[in-house]
């Protein structure tokens, strides 16, 4: 399996690119259907008046490509760990029904 990460207005540093690498490992443990991956880190520099941080200005996107289907899941939050961990968490949600659907489709070919 392939991962790609880019940053946007963002430096990637070893630290990042190790928590998005083990994290995503763990994803695809137990589905080596995954062809690649590519992962977007977004910094939006923008302040929002209500909070000095910004609000929701650290953007994580990440493209899965399985034979015939690619999914998709975006997160934001105000630390970019965060929206990694929240990316995670949606895309396992997607690759669990994907597995769930994919175990369907088998019982009913053999049953036919």
């Amino acid at each position: 399996m392939q991962i790609t990460i880019r940053g946007h207005h963002l430096a990637i540093t070893p630290a990042i690119e190790e928590n998005i690498k083990s994290k995503f490992n763990q994803l695809t443990k137990h589905l080596d259907q995954v062809n690649s991956m590519q992962i977007k880190l977004t910094k939006d520099h923008q302040i929002d008046k209500r909070s000095h941080k910004g609000s929701s200005n650290h953007v994580a996107e990440a493209i899965v490509r399985l034979p015939g289907i690619e999914l998709f899941a975006q997160a934001t939050a105000d630390d970019m760990y965060t929206s990694i961990k929240k990316l995670t968490e949606k895309l396992k949600k997607q690759l669990l029904k994907y597995r769930k659907m994919q175990c369907t489709y088998s019982q009913v070919a053999v049953s036919i």
